[in-house]
């Protein structure tokens, strides 16, 4: 009997996760379809399930059929996209040329039977179909910035939405041109792949980010991080050219990355910043930028506020925004970063509400105009900052017309916080279940 009840404890004990999330949904497509790979017909394409997928071979085709006309092809890949071609009606579309893992196609005009094939051999989890309408979950992306106001070096997929809470939102809400650049790749877990996309389109991104060169392994010290490069076939002077070419590509003001320390002591994180530096001292002057920031530097500090509602955000806060980032990154959420974040009941609601490794504490590491710091603004005293405000008037009027945020993703957030809080409570029930049932046994 003991034994059946801890079994049945341990099948609720898997699904708590499950109640803990609330992420991506994606509904809205169109279902009347059929997929044939050389004649055959699959139905992994159409499942709506990223964890599977075909391998589609370069000399083989798949032919899309729909009963309702479509105007978008959504194409969700395993882990790398390929070139390749979208034969329609008279029409031929090119494929994968920006290598999107999630590549959003539009047609010239309308059709119900379409032919997709490839130069290479590629992996494809799902492919949605849609009318003239797309939700907006579908994700349009463009290319990255050729320059960027500002550049934050993120080592990990999700670091963004947690270290880096609510800077990504209070950039894009000022109109800043923000690159997200990530140190790591995460092909040994295309999940995350999916979450790193889910997340920067849910917060407001749309200029593509750069995906890392190095595999993601933890370590717990710079050294660990450097010898785990050289097993992997890397060095650190290739992380360092790295992001000096990063910064020379994309021309930023502003810099941002990690904590010295790592934050809670992760050698990537380190690593990351021991290149940035090294980069630093490679670049010419005109080459480098006005202004990098530190996490949690000490000296020059700077105090983001990150709890102002944003007319952009529909009145959401920058901390909310990125709150909603994280949700998207599902895989994660088993981890103590949740409880950072949202708080062990999810009672946070400011970002004030963390006290270490707060995503609001900054230090200037690196200026060419002053270390005079004003608390919120990381442009402060950049001359071309200066001008642009004198000569546009720049200010909280100047944001896009129409809010990203819509109320459904509002109502989103909330939901997300309250499956966290329930999710919290059945675990602690289950505990207090399996204490009674070994008192009884």
């Amino acid at each position: 009997m003991a034994s059946d009840v801890m079994k049945k404890l341990f099948i609720l004990f898997l699904l708590i996760p499950i109640l803990n999330v609330k992420g991506e949904v994606r509904e809205n497509y169109l279902t009347d379809v059929k997929m044939f790979i050389n004649d055959t017909l699959t139905s992994k394409l159409t499942d709506n399930n990223y964890s599977t997928y075909i391998t589609l071979n370069k000399e083989e085709v798949i032919k899309i059929t729909s009963e309702e006309e479509f105007n978008y092809v959504y194409i969700i890949y395993y882990r790398d996209s390929m070139t390749g071609t979208l034969t329609y009606n008279t029409n031929k579309l090119n494929v994968g040329r920006n290598s999107f893992l999630h590549e959003c196609l539009k047609l010239d005009n309308k059709t119900t039977v379409a032919e997709l094939s490839y130069e290479e051999d590629v992996r494809i989890k799902e492919i949605f179909l849609f009318d003239t309408t797309l939700p907006s979950w579908v994700q349009t992306w463009e290319v990255p910035y050729q320059e960027a106001d500002i550049v934050l070096f993120s080592t990990h997929s999700d670091d963004e939405h947690l270290f880096f809470a609510g800077l990504i939102p209070t950039m894009i809400a000022n109109d800043k041109k923000i690159q997200v650049v990530y140190l790591t790749q995460h092909n040994d877990n295309p999940q995350r792949l999916d979450e790193q996309l889910n997340g920067l389109w849910a917060v407001g991104m749309r200029n593509y980010p750069v995906l890392g060169v190095i595999p993601d392994a933890y370590s717990t010290s710079l050294n660990g991080a450097i010898n785990n490069l050289t097993n992997q076939g890397f060095s650190s002077d290739d992380v360092t050219n790295f992001i000096y070419d990063i910064i020379k590509r994309f021309k930023p003001k502003v810099v941002v990355g990690h904590d010295e320390a790592g934050e809670y002591g992760h050698g990537q994180h380190m690593l990351n910043t021991y290149a940035l530096k090294n980069a630093l001292n490679l670049l010419r002057e005109e080459e480098k930028p006005y202004k990098v920031y530190l996490h949690l530097y000490q000296e020059n500090p700077i105090i983001m506020n990150y709890d102002i509602p944003l007319e952009y955000y529909n009145g959401l806060t920058a901390f909310a925004v990125s709150k909603l980032g994280y949700a998207e990154h599902k895989s994660q959420h088993y981890t103590w970063f949740t409880d950072w974040l949202l708080g062990k009941n999810a009672e946070y609601t400011l970002a004030t509400d963390i006290k270490t490794y707060s995503p609001l504490e900054y230090g200037l590491y690196y200026s060419k105009v002053g270390y005079e710091n004003k608390d919120g603004d990381m442009f402060y005293n950049i001359p071309e900052e200066i001008k642009d405000n004198e000569d546009n008037n720049q200010n909280a009027d100047n944001l896009r017309d129409t809010p990203i945020i819509t109320d459904d993703d509002k109502e989103k957030n909330y939901n997300y916080l309250y499956y966290i809080a329930a999710g919290t409570i059945f675990l602690i029930v289950i505990v207090v279940i399996i204490l009674k049932v070994k008192k009884k046994h």
